[in-house]
């Protein structure tokens, strides 16, 4: 190992993006060569086409074709109604969290004490508390605290 006390000055200032001159890459070749290879997607642009695929759904004795995503949803919304306490305390972040209409804000703003105590019995993991869902601004924006 060279004594660095007695090296040289380099040509230009070593420091943040700016390595030694020995350990860069030499002029024309790459640090990955073979890359990533043509035709191959990357893990979002997959799974964003498995959440848009359309799946086909009977309700009320008739066939739809609705997104994968909505299918999921809607299945986290029967389980919340069959009282699965994750299902309900999942489904209550997710409309505390996108809810913008505001129609879904008056709903929720109508909700009585008496069935916030009611949610409170079913999701001990949230401490014994509920959100105040219905008093909250309806700005679009999202407060992620």
């Amino acid at each position: 190992m060279p004594d660095r006390k007695n090296a040289k000055a380099p040509d230009y200032a070593v420091g943040y993006g700016r390595p030694p001159k020995a350990s860069q890459f030499a002029a024309g070749k790459s640090g990955n060569p073979k890359g990533r290879p043509k035709g191959s997607r990357s893990l979002g642009a997959v799974l964003q086409d498995i959440i848009q695929q359309k799946i086909i759904v009977t309700e009320n004795g008739k066939a739809r074709r609705i997104p994968a995503l909505e299918v999921m949803l809607r299945r986290l919304a029967n389980d919340a109604m069959r009282s699965d306490a994750g299902a309900m305390k999942l489904l209550l972040s997710l409309i505390d969290r996108y809810a913008e209409s505001t129609e879904t804000t008056l709903h929720l703003g109508e909700m009585l004490a008496k069935d916030r105590e009611i949610l409170a019995q079913y999701l001990p993991n949230c401490g014994g508390s509920v959100p105040d869902l219905g008093s909250r601004s309806n700005t679009g924006g999202h407060d992620d605290g």
